[in-house]
């Protein structure tokens, strides 16, 4: 069902295309930002499958051709394109596309090397459209974007974060490229026992709040110790409550403390006032038998210098599993670090 698919449209107060493209998506869910900076915010707390900006909204076509100091000169213009960028190098968020319409006036020209960018900070011109616009050519192009993109995903469906096929796709190249990196694996404990009792519903906004509380927390991180985003970080959601940081292996444990202090704060939120005071919840497990279960806490498994360790992705599956046994063994949030040396 098209009302399922949730749309972002950029455009400026005074945008001649409010009159144009919201007549296009009927069927569409969709909300109107007046800047991308606005934007940015939501599409945190809840992605949409589609980013539609209208570049009148950026002044692109008065980029100045040459002018190498465009991000010092550009203000705003150059903020809204950082955040785009940003927003591309965000595991969470780079599966959505983004369709720029084009004014009629629009010089190709200013484009360098096929992209909208400011200097180390690019954002390729991938899918668009120019005016004039025919009678139904944002929504066939809309569609087909759509269609594309979701064939393309190996994305979790619920949180959108790269799945199992991305994740040892990052961990190959960076054994093949002798990249040092650490990689954390992350388990949400008593989850089961939460969605029997609270409903899949409830359950599913545990998933969210702790995926985008993982992501934001290790992209805040890379980001003001200045780390190279694309050659260290990805985050990865492997299915279920279970997640993947791969990072750079001076942010590991740092990570996992902010994730883990942040999460032990949050979850007691999810839980009625009768489970919270008794600090747990009754359930049946799987005998059948009714028990009582902690409040949800993550168990999460670093293996430091992964690249030192390991020559193949199977072997992170071994070494997080014993780690894994270790953490559940004690209550509460835990993060078990692998000591061993490589064999």
């Amino acid at each position: 069902m098209k009302t399922n698919i949730k749309i972002f449209l950029v455009l400026n107060k005074d945008s001649k295309y409010k009159e144009i493209i919201p007549g296009e998506l009927k069927g569409y869910s969709f909300k109107i930002f007046e800047s991308f900076n606005q934007a940015y915010y939501s599409v945190y707390a809840s992605p949409p499958q589609l980013i539609v900006i209208g570049i009148e909204n950026l002044h692109l076509q008065g980029y100045p051709r040459g002018n190498d100091n465009f991000q010092e000169s550009s203000g705003s213009y150059g903020n809204q394109l950082k955040l785009i960028n940003d927003m591309q190098l965000d595991n969470m968020l780079s599966n959505i596309p983004i369709l720029f319409v084009l004014p009629a006036n629009f010089n190709f020209e200013t484009i360098k090397d096929g992209s909208i960018g400011l200097r180390n900070s690019k954002y390729y011109l991938k899918d668009y459209i120019k005016e004039p616009l025919s009678t139904g050519e944002i929504s066939y192009k809309i569609n087909s974007i759509l269609c594309s993109s979701k064939s393309a995903l190996d994305a979790n469906p619920l949180t959108k974060l790269p799945g199992n096929s991305s994740i040892m796709g990052s961990i190959k190249n960076k054994i093949d490229e002798n990249i040092d990196f650490s990689f954390s694996y992350i388990d949400i404990d008593n989850f089961k026992s939460y969605n029997d009792k609270y409903g899949f519903a409830r359950g599913d906004e545990v998933i969210m709040m702790t995926s985008r509380l993982i992501a934001t927390t290790v992209y805040d991180i890379s980001k003001t110790r200045k780390r190279d985003i694309e050659k260290y970080v990805l985050v990865g959601h492997i299915g279920g409550d279970d997640f993947t940081v791969v990072s750079h292996p001076g942010d590991a444990l740092d990570i996992a403390n902010a994730i883990i202090y942040n999460f032990d704060r949050i979850i007691l939120s999810f839980y009625d006032n009768t489970d919270k005071e008794r600090g747990c919840i009754e359930a049946y497990d799987r005998q059948k038998i009714l028990r009582q279960f902690p409040i949800m806490s993550l168990s999460i498994s670093i293996i430091p210098n992964a690249n030192k360790k390991i020559t193949h992705y199977g072997q992170i599956s071994e070494i997080t599993s014993a780690l894994k046994s270790s953490a559940k063994e004690r209550i509460g949030s835990q993060v078990v670090i692998d000591k061993r040396e490589r064999a």
